[in-house]
C-alpha cells in the first residue's frame, strides 16, 4: 500500500501577493509603526513592499503593451514627483527620508499595478480582506471579553506616537493582539472604542469598511456571514463615517443586486423612494451628532486649519509632513487632541495642487475606464472608497495607492 503524499501547490504570484498583503495592512497606521522601540519597522515595510514586488515582477512571464505603459507611466510619475522633492528641500529643507520614502513607495506600487494580471488584482483584494478578517474576528473576542466585560484583562502597556505632535500616549495591550486607544461617551456611559492593531477607532473603522466594500462589490458571490461579521465590527469602532459608509454601502449592493423577478423589480422601485429618504433622514442625524460632540468639533476644526495652512502656500504646499503649518491654525481648545482626519486637506497643506495630481489623475482616469466598460460595482467601490480615503488619513498610506492605481 502506498502512501499517499499531500501535494501543496504554493504560486510565486500567490507568496508575493500575501506579502504584499501583509505588508500594507500593517503599514495603515497599525500601532507598531507608532511604538519607538519598533522604529525600524517602517524601513521593513518598505523592504517587503520592494521584495514583494520584485517577487511578483519577476515571476511573470509574457508580459504585454500594458506593462511597458506602465514603466513609461511609472518613469514619469518619479520625474514628477522628484521635481516637488528637490523643490520641497530646497525651499523646507526637512525629512528628505520621508519624502523619498513615499516616492518610493508611490512608485513602486504605480509600476506594480501595471505588472499585475486581472485576475491577480482580485487576489490582492481578497488577500487583504482575509488578513482583515482575521483582524476582525480576534480584535472582537478582546472587545467584548475584555474591554466591555472585563473577563480578560491587560496584560502590559505600550506608548504611541500617533498624535500630530509626536506626543507619547500610553495604551493597554492585550498581547499584543489587540489595543485600547481611545473612549466613547455612549448616552453618557464610557465605552472603549474598538480599534483592534492600529492607532485609533476611525483607522480600525476603514479597514473594517475596506474589508466589507470588497465583500459587497468585488467579490461574485457575497457571504451573509462574512458581511454581518465586518458590519459589527465597524459598529464596534463607534465611528460616525464608518457607520456612514456601512448603511451606503449596503444601500448602493441593494440597487445593484439582480433581479429576475417582475414584482420584485416593480416593488423596489415602489420603496426606494421612501427608503432613501429615510437613510438620508437617519444619515443627517447621525452628523449632526457627530458636528455637536467634541469629536465632531474636532474635525470641523481639522478642516478649517487644514484649507488655512493650504492657503499659505496653493502651489506647491508648505512643505512634506510640515504638521506645524496645520497645527499653528488648530483651537488652543484641542491641544491635547491634535491628530488631524482629513487626507484631501493633508495632501494639499503639504504639496499643495502640485502634489494632488498624481491623485486626482489616478481617479479620474480609473473612473473614466470603469464607466466606459459600465462596471457599477467597481464604480460604487471606487467611489465610496474615495469618501473615506478623504475622511480618514490614509494620505500617503500603500494601501491608499494601490486602490487608486490599480483602477488605472
Amino acid at each position: 500500500m502506498q502512501d499517499k503524499k499531500l501535494v501543496v501547490k504554493i504560486s510565486l504570484p500567490a507568496v508575493a501577493i500575501y506579502l504584499l498583503a501583509v505588508t500594507f495592512v500593517l503599514e495603515m497606521r497599525s500601532v507598531w509603526t507608532s511604538i519607538p522601540r519598533f522604529g525600524r519597522l517602517n524601513d521593513l515595510l518598505v523592504i517587503m513592499l520592494i521584495s514583494g514586488a520584485l517577487l511578483y515582477i519577476l515571476s511573470r512571464r509574457n508580459y504585454h503593451g500594458h506593462f511597458l505603459n506602465g514603466m513609461i507611466t511609472t518613469a514619469a510619475l518619479c520625474g514628477y514627483m522628484f521635481i516637488y522633492y528637490f523643490y520641497d528641500q530646497y525651499i523646507f529643507g526637512v525629512y528628505p527620508k520621508l519624502v523619498m520614502r513615499t516616492i518610493l513607495r508611490m512608485c513602486v506600487i504605480c509600476l506594480l499595478c501595471f505588472a499585475m494580471r486581472d485576475e491577480h488584482k482580485q487576489k490582492m483584494y481578497e488577500a487583504l480582506q482575509n488578513i482583515i478578517l482575521v483582524i476582525a474576528i480576534v480584535s472582537l473576542f478582546f472587545w467584548v471579553s475584555g474591554s466591555l466585560l472585563g473577563i480578560i484583562h491587560p496584560n502590559g502597556v505600550e506608548y504611541t506616537t500617533w498624535t500630530l505632535n509626536g506626543t507619547e500616549v500610553p495604551i493597554n495591550k492585550y498581547f499584543n493582539l489587540y489595543f485600547e486607544t481611545q473612549m466613547q461617551n455612549f448616552f453618557g456611559v464610557k465605552i472603549i472604542r474598538n480599534s483592534a492593531i492600529f492607532t485609533e477607532s476611525p483607522m480600525s473603522s476603514f479597514m473594517f469598511c475596506y474589508a466589507l466594500l470588497v465583500e459587497l462589490f468585488k467579490k461574485k458571490h457575497m457571504s451573509y456571514k462574512r458581511t454581518a461579521l465586518f458590519v459589527v465590527a465597524v459598529l464596534s469602532t463607534f465611528s460616525t463615517t464608518g457607520y456612514v459608509i456601512v448603511i451606503v454601502a449596503l444601500f448602493f449592493k441593494y440597487m445593484l443586486s439582480q433581479t429576475h423577478s417582475k414584482v420584485t423589480a416593480v416593488l423596489r422601485m415602489a420603496v426606494v423612494p421612501a427608503v432613501l429618504i429615510f437613510l438620508v433622514l437617519f444619515i443627517e442625524q447621525l452628523l449632526q451628532r457627530k458636528f455637536e460632540s467634541s469629536s465632531g468639533s474636532i474635525r470641523i476644526d481639522d478642516i478649517i486649519a487644514g484649507f488655512k495652512a493650504w492657503t499659505d502656500h496653493p502651489l506647491m504646499g508648505n512643505g512634506y509632513s510640515n504638521s506645524a503649518s496645520i497645527l499653528q491654525y488648530m483651537s488652543t481648545s484641542r491641544m491635547n487632541n491634535t491628530g488631524f482626519s482629513n487626507s484631501l486637506l493633508q495632501i494639499l497643506a503639504y504639496g499643495g495642487l502640485y502634489l494632488l495630481v498624481p491623485y486626482i489623475a489616478a481617479a479620474a482616469y480609473g473612473i473614466f475606464k470603469i464607466v466606459r466598460r459600465r462596471d457599477w460595482n467597481e464604480l460604487a467601490f471606487v467611489s465610496i472608497f474615495l469618501v473615506m480615503f478623504i475622511f480618514t488619513v490614509t494620505s500617503f498610506q500603500m494601501l491608499s495607492f494601490f486602490t487608486l492605481f490599480s483602477i488605472v
